[in-house]
């Protein structure tokens, strides 16, 4: 390297941690934008590998976010700190005038592909999430009445997960003595999704779109989500008269049918949606089962993920295109099984059958996702920081 080639190296990692210092500030600067300003005193670390252009990209849209982040330097700090996992570009330099490229090349950090910032944020979240694992969780015992019908239900994971804890509360356990089979269902491309959902908080890497691959390929769904089959088999053990089938477009209703068959109360349940959430989580679960193992990933996702990565947007998420007309024929063939059952069924069967809507996004969207992700990066860090407080933990 020429003298003038080493000034002109120096030259650049200056300005980029100029620019990381000036982002460190809140700044929501382009790197183009910043290049184009006058120069200016800005605080920055002498040392140390330059900050990756992703990292950078994810500290600005952070600061730009919906709201004030507390401690924000710090975050920039462990962001601009925490390299991506998994594949990618491989240190995608930033643009500079006189800078000559050699192997990835130059790119502007904020015409970066979804996917590079994805990767950041999996790094950063793993890190954030990584403390929880030396949190117990707390026991939250429930009131019991032992008078209670029995009941269990089965089917789709996530209506199952919120009607069980709905009934918890109004003193519900399931079991006991002649208990009443549920089986719950819906849409079949909402029961995809809330079968995706639960294989990847179970830390699966699983794409949407290999699941419905693999389910068109065997030509059989997932048998957890295969209600008919379900219904038919627990109707076979037991008396077809206590098992019931209950079909509805979202969680509330399916509770409401549940509660009228046992007699209870049956309150609320609002329409929950996690497909954004589910498509991040999946980037997070290598490196966080990396980092605490893999029951303690499964407890930290189990007790803060829900917390930290809800209220997304409600946004159906259809079969992907080269699948549609094996999931409308799958469909189909649920709905006649279950009309031809020995057991109730509380909806119409034909709710199941996929339509060919030309408004459901039929893959995640990357840039949903990434918009979610910078929410849920910054919902982490506020818990991180309140934990940090108390216990003195450092990430």
């Amino acid at each position: 390297m020429s003298p003038m080639d080493a000034r002109d190296e120096a030259a650049y990692a200056a300005r980029v941690r100029a620019w990381a210092g000036d982002l460190r500030t809140g700044s929501t600067r382009t790197w183009r934008d910043f290049l184009d300003a006058p120069v200016t005193d800005v605080q920055t670390a002498d040392d140390g590998p330059l900050p990756g252009a992703a990292q950078l990209e994810l500290v600005r849209r952070l600061a730009g976010g919906d709201g004030p982040i507390p401690r924000f330097a710090e975050l920039a700090d462990l962001v601009a700190t925490t390299a991506g996992p998994g594949r990618g570009l491989v240190d995608a330099p930033l643009p500079w005038p006189s800078r000559r490229t050699v192997g990835t090349p130059a790119v502007e950090p904020d015409e970066l592909p979804a996917e590079e910032l994805l990767r950041a944020s999996a790094g950063v979240l793993a890190r954030l999430l990584t403390p929880e694992a030396a949190i117990p969780a707390p026991r939250r015992p429930a009131a019991w009445r032992p008078w209670r019908r029995g009941f269990t239900l089965l089917g789709a994971p996530t209506t199952v997960e919120l009607v069980r804890g709905a009934l918890l509360q109004r003193g519900l356990r399931e079991g006991g003595s002649r208990t009443t089979w549920f089986v719950l269902g819906g849409p079949l491309e909402d029961l995809m999704a809330q079968r995706w959902s639960a294989r990847v908080r179970a830390g699966a890497g699983l794409r949407w779109q290999r699941l419905w691959r693999t389910a068109a390929t065997n030509d059989r769904l997932p048998p957890a989500i295969a209600l008919p089959t379900i219904a038919r088999y627990v109707s076979d053990q037991f008396d077809p008269a206590r098992v019931h089938v209950v079909l509805a477009e979202e969680p509330g209703q399916a509770l409401a049918a549940v509660a009228e068959v046992l007699g209870v109360p049956a309150g609320t349940l609002g329409p929950t949606a996690d497909v954004l959430a589910t498509d991040l989580l999946r980037r997070v679960n290598p490196v966080l089962g990396l980092a605490v193992g893999e029951e303690a990933r499964r407890r930290v996702v189990d007790r803060v993920w829900p917390e930290i990565a809800g209220g997304e947007p409600v946004a159906p998420l259809g079969a992907p295109a080269a699948q549609l007309d094996w999931a409308v024929a799958a469909g189909e063939r649920m709905a006649d099984a279950l009309r031809a059952g020995r057991y109730a069924v509380h909806g119409d069967p034909a709710l199941v059958v996929p339509t060919r809507r030309s408004d459901v996004r039929r893959v995640p969207d990357p840039d949903a996702v990434l918009e979610h992700a910078l929410r849920v990066v910054a919902r982490a860090w506020q818990r991180y920081t309140q934990r940090s407080t108390e216990r003195g933990v450092q990430p």
